[in-house]
């Protein structure tokens, strides 16, 4: 993902069956009987617990838990922060027809023993040492393991294999958005110790979470780095190690040079515009020419093959949103109205926020995403769907549809302090979140840019900022505190081959989501990101950034020599 990206820029739950019976409730949460020391969640949600790894002799003692009960009145102790998340869950999926119910939860060392006897009597050895957590290396223990059913019609049901979708299936989807992995998925027992589980999950952190699920890692794997990050570890995995051996590329471009290849690449490519000097009219031709690109950039995939919802896509049903593309009327020469980005938006080549997939289960690479829009994005609007529910725009570097509640409009004086402003600050990390001191916060990304509102460093050691965020559809600037730290930079950073390297690495380990879905960056957003660091604007999509170079080299022809011989000829920071 990232790390190869890199290279192109250069335990244990025991078995035991469902037993409940009788009518569900809402779950009870009683008072904590046990108040220990309070865990540094970023140390201990990620405590490894399996065959080899034994739980610390103190952990227990530290444990914050409380006692609740189930729908069916079986009562649990859970770890107190867990428990909220496993609530936090539980509502999400309850939203979309799903009910689940703790079935397991903490065991303490002593009872795990005592499970061990107690199913050594009745099921024999041979059982205890297939399935039996052995006292001490059970997640059971740590308070963060859950074992969850799924109920239906008043009962627990089983996860059955089969051509669909299971309900089990449906609820890993929705763990990691509240901090829960599946920790013995399928297919990895020689890594946990253990076969798949379908009801063993394990409270790990949101942020973490994410990135086991995103790249289909176990706890193990992820502790170690997962596999890329490993595979980037060493000597090579530092932009250190690439800049020393390239001595030549601290020289600077200037100003003016940098000015001259932007014109350039501009005049190669007609999705780049100068969002400064955007017009306040254009014709109806072009708003259908644009129109008629990003449709087409959907349709370069095969719309016979495609599923929505886990059905397929009917050609009725394709048909409406390519008819919602087609705005009622369009005057010829038609006024752009100027709007503000308060949120990370999705840009979608239609009028449409339902995913559209290659493959019936897939929910990662949706069809008709474009890229993510980062808060604070200037966009020109140029038209509405026909349902009035979306805008078409144009941007910086791309153009497309983007829901009407995730952008706001201002008159055009207010959004040129964003699309030109005199100071601002820009994020050179991979991802900053920047918290609005509400109890809200924004994601932005590298590229990103906010004005402002004093020139200087504050005394605290902060830059004082400007975000736009809308309250009932009007922007209201709010000030922000963020730490003049290497997370951001006051104006664009400069261009140099070694300063290229500097960034690119900044994305190591950090998520992949396909055009920017998940939180993350694909292959062209992540390209775009590291050139817009320096006031670069290319494409955000991966063929229209080729086209906007104003030199390209053709290697398909080539046999492997060539096409080694020419990558070799690259300098660090070319995009070929």
């Amino acid at each position: 993902m990232k790390k190869i990206l890199l290279a192109a820029l250069l335990a244990g739950a025991m078995c035991s069956p469902l037993a409940y019976g009788g009518g569900c409730s809402h779950v009870e949460a009683a008072e904590a009987v046990h108040a220990g020391v309070r865990r540094d969640a970023e140390t201990d949600n990620l405590l490894l617990v399996n065959k080899t790894h034994k739980l610390p002799d103190d952990y227990e003692e530290k444990v914050d838990l409380v006692t609740v009960k189930n729908c069916f009145g079986k009562e649990f102790q859970v770890e107190r922060e867990t428990y909220k998340h496993f609530l936090s869950l539980r509502e999400d999926l309850l939203k979309r027809g799903i009910q689940i119910e703790l079935e397991s939860a903490y065991r303490s060392v002593a009872r795990q023993q005592e499970v061990i006897e107690e199913l050594r009597a009745t099921e024999g050895e041979d059982y205890v040492k297939k399935y039996a957590a052995v006292p001490g290396y059970s997640e059971h223990h740590t308070g963060l393991a859950l074992d969850v059913a799924v109920v239906k019609e008043g009962r627990p049901i089983d996860d059955v294999y089969g051509t669909w979708e299971t309900p089990y299936q449906k609820m890993h989807r929705r763990l990691a958005e509240h901090g829960f992995i599946l920790r013995y998925p399928p297919g990895k027992s020689a890594i946990t110790g253990y076969d798949y589980e379908s009801w063993h999950c394990r409270y790990v952190g949101r942020e973490a979470a994410r990135k086991i699920f995103l790249q289909g890692l176990t706890l193990e794997e992820y502790l170690l780095g997962g596999r890329e990050t490993q595979n980037m570890q060493g000597k090579y995995g530092s932009a250190a190690y690439w800049t020393k051996r390239n001595p030549a590329g601290e020289k600077e471009l200037s100003d003016t040079e940098m000015k001259h290849l932007q014109e350039e690449m501009r005049h190669q490519n007609s999705l780049l515009v100068d969002m400064e000097s955007f017009p306040a009219e254009v014709t109806a031709e072009y708003i259908k020419e644009k129109i008629k690109v990003s449709r087409d950039n959907y349709l370069w995939f095969e719309p016979d093959n495609i599923y929505e919802n886990g059905v397929p896509l009917t050609k009725e049903r394709c048909r409406q949103v390519e008819e919602n593309c087609v705005p009622e009327s369009l005057l010829a020469r038609q006024t752009v109205k100027f709007a503000l980005t308060t949120c990370r938006a999705n840009l979608r080549y239609l009028p449409e926020s339902e995913g559209w997939y290659e493959a019936p289960h897939d929910t990662h690479y949706d069809l008709i995403q474009a890229l993510t829009l980062y808060p604070a994005e200037p966009l020109a609007v140029l038209a509405e769907s026909r349902d009035k529910k979306y805008c078409f725009v144009q941007l910086r570097n791309y153009v497309g549809w983007v829901d009407k509640t995730e952008i706001a409009f201002v008159d055009h004086d207010k959004w040129l302090k964003y699309a030109a402003p005199q100071d601002f600050l820009v994020f050179t990390a991979g991802e900053k979140r920047i918290n609005l001191g509400d109890g809200s916060n924004l994601l932005f990304q590298m590229g990103a840019r906010l004005p402002l509102k004093k020139a200087k460093v504050q005394r605290d050691g902060t830059w004082l900022a400007v975000v736009p965020v809308s309250v009932q559809g009007d922007v209201v600037e709010k000030l922000v505190s963020i730490p003049a730290d290497k997370t951001v930079h006051k104006g664009w950073l400069p261009y140099s081959e070694n300063n290229v390297l500097r960034q690119a690495f900044r994305f190591l380990g950090e998520l992949y989501g396909w055009c920017g879905l998940e939180e993350g960056v694909d292959c062209s957003l992540f390209t775009a990101d590291v050139y817009r660091s320096f006031g670069l604007d290319i494409p955000g999509d991966a063929v229209e950034q080729r086209t906007a170079m104003p030199m390209r080299k053709d290697i398909e022809k080539l046999g492997r020599e060539g096409k080694l011989e020419a990558i070799g000829s690259c300098r660090p920071g070319d995009l070929y």
